[in-house]
């Protein structure tokens, strides 16, 4: 406090100091006061942020078993993997198949004829090449023209369908090599030339190294085509993945129930449900040993949303005798502590009376992921009411950063009328201490018994 440092030089007195003290006496209540509301909205806003955090890992884990992708798991096994490997779906019709894979798909691959070096040079005019269906056109000119120039201009086409180029160097000269990017029968690769000096019908008359081809498969004695050595749809939900052919040699494909991955997918969806419950703990509850209340404790936006997805947890799938139209029915049950529990004997003694019950009470249409999953899509939107609540406290945490600045500007003119106001009547004090002085010095200097003190 600059300002006031002078203070008190004519009284004697420390004004400075009472100038002080009646300015953090104005300021001190209304900044507690923000301080703690501060605080308040701070905590509550984590608080949020926490809850949202348990929400959004419990809405990801109904989502995950609503699809159905990780119930009804599945394990494929190949007796013979170095012919094959093979993954099944959830949901995979379960069994053994005989598997024999005849050939392996592969991708065309040509070449010219030989020329001098890489750097001769072929032709002018355009040239196009093909792969299947597609195709795309180079145009040539005097100068970039020679056989690495094509190779390039093949290489950097934009338009290019897929088509390697390449320049092998043998003994005899150097070859134009050209490579399908996809394999299957129908991607073989042309080449035709027009226009210019005629040179790049040089290119055209390819000679075929490896033929265009797809894969061919025996499943029990059926057989299938595939244009890539990745075959799907043989069995509806199973991908083989072809490694070397061996016509005339029978292979196996188990396929089995994955009963770890349904489990695991359950228990995740049981997991996060507690998770969300240790977080109403922590921030809507009192703790009666320390005497402190959650931030959240009565919230109604949170209340709300813990009471419906109660009730959820609660609903019964599919008719009222059903003896597996529940969580509870399924293993799924509350202990003492108020915590859910996964009873895998019992989940599994529904899955071996009724293979798809998951996916009817869980992942169905009406199932109770699903319908956890669609409302915490609501709960958890930009328009929701946890967000708007958020937004509130934002708004709140901005007008307290309002209030202080106006409490700056109220402080700061109170202290300059303080200032101001003792800064006069420091120097009333002086003058009069002056004029006190004088007369004293005054009536000294009189005769005699006039004299004071004598």
């Amino acid at each position: 406090m600059a300002t006031i440092q002078s203070l008190g030089v004519g009284s004697g007195l420390d004004l400075d100091s009472l100038v002080r003290q009646l300015v953090t006496a104005e300021r001190e209540p209304t900044e507690l006061r923000l301080a703690r509301n501060e605080a308040r909205f701070q905590s509550q806003l984590s608080a949020l942020g926490s809850v949202k955090g348990a929400l959004s890992a419990l809405r990801d884990s109904s989502n995950a078993l609503a699809g159905g992708s990780n119930l009804g798991g599945r394990t494929a096994t190949s007796s013979e993997p170095e012919f094959f490997t093979a993954t099944a779906a959830a949901g995979t019709a379960t069994g053994n198949f005989s598997v024999e894979v005849v050939s392996l798909a592969a991708a065309n691959k040509v070449t010219s004829g030989a020329f001098t070096d890489a750097d001769a040079t072929i032709g002018t005019g355009t040239l196009t090449l093909g792969v299947g269906d597609k195709s795309f056109s180079l145009v040539l000119e005097e100068g970039a023209n020679s056989l690495t120039d094509i190779r390039n201009a093949i290489n950097n086409a934009a338009d290019n369908p897929g088509i390697s180029a390449s320049i092998l160097n043998e003994d005899g000269g150097s070859r134009l090599i050209l490579t399908a990017r996809d394999t299957g029968a129908a991607n073989t690769i042309t080449a035709s030339a027009g226009g210019g000096d005629g040179g790049l019908a040089a290119l055209t008359g390819l000679t075929e190294l490896t033929a265009a081809a797809d894969a061919v498969i025996k499943v029990d004695t059926f057989q299938f085509s595939s244009p890539d050595n990745k075959v799907d749809g043989v069995i509806e939900g199973l991908t083989l993945d072809l490694v070397a052919a061996e016509p005339g040699t029978l292979t196996t494909v188990t396929i089995a129930e994955d009963r770890s991955a349904t489990v695991a997918a359950v228990q995740s969806l049981v997991d996060r449900l507690n998770a969300v419950t240790g977080v109403n703990n922590r921030v809507a509850s009192f703790n009666a040993d320390s005497g402190q209340a959650g931030p959240l404790l009565g919230d109604a936006t949170l209340r709300g949303v813990n009471s419906r997805i109660q009730q959820l947890l609660g609903s019964q799938v599919g008719a009222s005798g059903d003896p597996f139209n529940s969580l509870p029915a399924l293993g799924v049950r509350t202990n003492d502590a108020g915590l859910l529990e996964l009873d895998v004997n019992a989940l599994n003694t529904a899955l071996d009376q009724r293979p798809n019950v998951l996916n009817e009470v869980l992942g169905g249409e009406r199932g109770i992921a699903t319908a956890l999953g669609s409302y915490l899509d609501g709960v958890l939107g930009s328009s929701s009411l946890i967000s708007n609540r958020e937004d509130g406290l934002r708004s709140q945490l901005e007008g307290i950063t309002a209030q202080r600045e106006s409490l700056d500007v109220r402080i700061a003119s109170l202290e300059a009328r303080y200032v101001a106001q003792f800064s006069a009547l420091d120097g009333l004090v002086a003058q009069l201490t002056q004029t006190g002085n004088f007369l004293d010095q005054a009536l000294g200097n009189l005769p005699g018994p006039i004299q004071r003190g004598r």
